[in-house]
């Protein structure tokens, strides 16, 4: 279904760009250029303002009925058409946060690639918004986010809590460098904090902690989930940020039997 179409449903039910928008993991902004290119391309206004949020007009009104109309019959296709073949195809789409997600990585793909060797998998190391927005437009397939989603659409699964701190070798030396995800949260803080440190920066947790084991002379921005696998390193602050990790996918990827099995393949190996 075109997308400015899914985000007017959602702000028709609504009728607040404000908690539509959130439902959605859009920006405000975006939601209303979307819905505005719509009432260009049908030539008619779909809302009109309010005092408080707004209201369908007669036009959007009859256009809500048969797009809702439309949706429910399309989804009830759509279901039988799925559930032709439930053996997983193709590739497997991953959206998952850079700062708490990699943990459950190898778990994932040893899982999937072992039980459907012909699905090909694709990783992107993505926000929890940035996710969510993927998610809703079929660009990806399944996601691990750090916050509460709000939209119908979507499937929300805890699988877990975690928090990033920083460690150090157990050595008893003053640190001299400051190893670092580029893609953590926090980054811009701890770089100031840390101002005197020289920097290393490492894409991968796994790399940056077995890095900090090796170098005594190293600080180490780590999420706890990795960094209790090295008995090397200690932690040396606080909970700096702690996140409730969820398993996500859109309402409609279930309705498929062979996504389902995959989507259960990845909820087991996040668990273990």
């Amino acid at each position: 279904m075109q997308k400015e179409v899914v985000y007017f449903l959602a702000t028709a039910e609504f009728l607040n760009i404000s908690k539509a928008a959130e439902t959605l993991g859009i920006q405000q902004s975006g939601l209303s250029r979307a819905v505005h290119r719509l009432e260009q391309d049908l030539g008619q206004k779909l809302f009109q303002r309010k005092s408080v949020g707004l209201a369908l007009t007669a036009f959007g009104e009859r256009f809500y009925k048969a797009v809702k109309d439309t949706k429910q019959s399309w989804e009830e296709n759509f279901k039988l058409l799925l559930n032709v073949s439930d053996v997983p195809t193709g590739i497997v789409k991953i959206g998952l946060h850079p700062s708490f997600g990699q943990t459950y990585l190898p778990a994932i793909i040893q899982d999937i690639c072992s039980q459907y060797p012909q699905l090909e998998i694709e990783v992107n190391p993505l926000s929890s918004f940035q996710t969510t927005r993927k998610t809703l437009e079929d660009e990806i397939d399944f996601g691990l986010v750090i916050s509460d989603i709000k939209n119908p659409e979507i499937i929300q699964k805890d699988i877990g809590i975690d928090f990033l701190a920083t460690y150090q070798r157990d050595s008893g030396k003053i640190p001299t460098h400051f190893f670092i995800n580029p893609d953590s949260q926090m980054l811009g803080h701890l770089l100031k904090k840390h101002s005197v440190l020289k920097k290393v920066f490492i894409k991968d947790y796994e790399l940056l902690a077995q890095g900090a084991v090796n170098a005594s002379f190293a600080l180490a921005l780590l999420p706890h989930s990795v960094a209790q696998k090295y008995s090397a390193l200690r932690q040396v602050s606080g909970k700096l940020v702690s996140a409730k990790i969820s398993l996500i996918c859109h309402k409609n990827k279930l309705l498929s039997k062979a996504n389902k099995k995959i989507y259960d393949i990845i909820l087991s190996a996040c668990k273990k």
